[in-house]
């Protein structure tokens, strides 16, 4: 978890952890910064930067309570990838030449136990929000690495 105290200047955030892995509008007159562990690692963490250079504290965003907000109708890649930032996996899935969607993957602790994958699926129109739910991420599944049960 990144502990750096409300009110920090963003040089400092930026010097002690780099450069952030995205930056967008925030709230009003503010930008919204994410750093992330992705794709292999399940936290994000992000901050919103006042006009005078302040950071508002950090929260790991990668969390079932804040990808409640895919439920939110017309949500786009865009506002995802603000709020969470760059996805673990990107998928075209689809039966068809005419069925095809983009998935994008976010590796997280589901229930704060679980290794999982949010799955965003996009609708026809590439950019809105289809369906989204959580998955077991495979890379800790020990019957998809070749070990038995027994």
């Amino acid at each position: 978890m990144i502990n750096v105290p409300p009110g920090t200047n963003i040089d400092t955030v930026t010097q002690k952890f780099g450069q952030p892995a995205v930056r967008c509008a925030g709230r009003t007159g503010t930008e919204r910064l994410v750093w992330t562990a992705q794709p292999m690692g399940q936290q994000a963490w992000a901050t919103e930067v006042s006009t005078d250079g302040r950071i508002s504290g950090f929260q790991q965003i990668l969390t079932d309570a804040n990808f409640a907000i895919l439920a939110t109708p017309g949500m786009t890649k865009e506002q995802i990838h603000c709020q969470f930032g760059p996805p673990a996996e990107i998928q075209d899935l689809g039966l068809g030449f005419y069925d095809k969607h983009t998935t994008w993957m976010y590796r997280y602790m589901h229930l704060d136990t679980w290794y999982s994958f949010m799955v965003i699926t996009f609708g026809d129109d590439g950019q809105t929000v289809l369906k989204f739910g959580p998955v077991p991420d495979p890379m800790f599944d020990e019957g998809t690495r070749g070990f038995d049960a027994d």
